[in-house]
């Protein structure tokens, strides 16, 4: 299984998720104090994750709910989603993605047809949540150990007992109405995701509010307190943290200078963007850079 220690998109996720011919995979994911967030993101495949250790804030499509352990949190395609470190807690869940037209062929297939092209089309989405007292918690979660244990340890036609598995869930899911009929997506989800994707596209060079709420066609005054209310936290906050965690990969990844991390990531000074990296990740970016290379 894969892991997945921090995102680094805020906006369509770039991580290749499978393969064009099996479009499945299944990752294992921490927020520590060294990785605090899996920031705002959002990617064309559903993904079914369950909680296995710790407690975390969960936005979905603006909302926020605490995931704790043992909880399964459904997400559906094109849901902008993100964890962030509640307190003291190391968060850890084990996530399967998958894109819906795997399971069923669009050609004359009903399966298709009644189950799966209304989740893709957004007529029908999965809830956010199943815990402990949902009816179909017990064998939801024993098939997502199924599916995780088949990918780890990939035996022989492994992938048509995870598809079969895939199915099965599913099949669960509509039995017991954990699937709802949805509208159209509301002004202000639209106008954040809008946001996002552009902050995301942006984030090396000065942004200001004002351009961020032309965005979202709101303004000033409206969309700073709309983007607090949806994100849980201001823009300028959530500004910078995207660009934290973009300079977090950076100082793993490559040999740039912190200053040269901090221009390309749209900091000006570099003194800032240690103040700012110290209070995020609770070490400096040197620290960090070292702790990252010795594993």
């Amino acid at each position: 299984m894969q892991s997945h220690p921090g995102t680094k998109e805020v906006e369509l996720e770039q991580i290749a998720h499978g393969t064009p011919m099996f479009p499945c995979i299944c990752y294992n994911s921490w927020i520590l104090e060294s990785f605090p967030s899996f920031n705002l993101h959002w990617h064309p495949e559903v993904e079914f994750n369950l909680v296995i250790q710790g407690e975390a804030e969960v936005i979905v499509d603006f909302r926020s709910w605490v995931a704790r352990e043992g909880d399964i949190l459904l997400v559906n395609r094109k849901e902008v989603h993100g964890f962030f470190r509640r307190d003291n807690w190391d968060f850890n869940c084990k996530a399967v993605l998958f894109r819906l037209d795997f399971l069923a062929d669009k050609a004359g297939d009903d399966i298709f047809e009644d189950y799966i092209a209304p989740l893709e089309r957004g007529e029908r989405a999965f809830v956010t949540f199943i815990r402990r007292e949902d009816p179909a918690y017990p064998r939801l979660r024993q098939l997502l150990e199924e599916t995780f244990a088949l990918y780890g340890e990939a035996p022989r036609h492994y992938k048509l007992l995870m598809k079969a598995g895939l199915l099965q869930m599913v099949h669960l899911l509509y039995s017991a109405g954990c699937v709802r009929s949805v509208g159209s997506p509301s002004p202000r989800s639209r106008s954040m995701k809008q946001v996002i994707d552009f902050i995301g596209k942006n984030y090396t060079r000065p942004i200001s509010a004002q351009e961020a709420a032309d965005v979202a066609g709101y303004s000033k005054y409206h969309f700073l307190r709309v983007f607090k209310g949806a994100v849980g936290v201001d823009f300028t906050n959530y500004v910078n943290r995207v660009r934290l965690d973009h300079a977090a990969h950076l100082l793993g990844k490559t040999g740039l200078s912190v200053t040269e991390i901090a221009l390309t990531v749209g900091f000006s000074d570099s003194a800032y963007f240690s103040k700012r990296f110290r209070e995020a990740y609770h070490t400096t970016p040197l620290a960090f850079r070292r702790s990252q290379k010795g594993g």
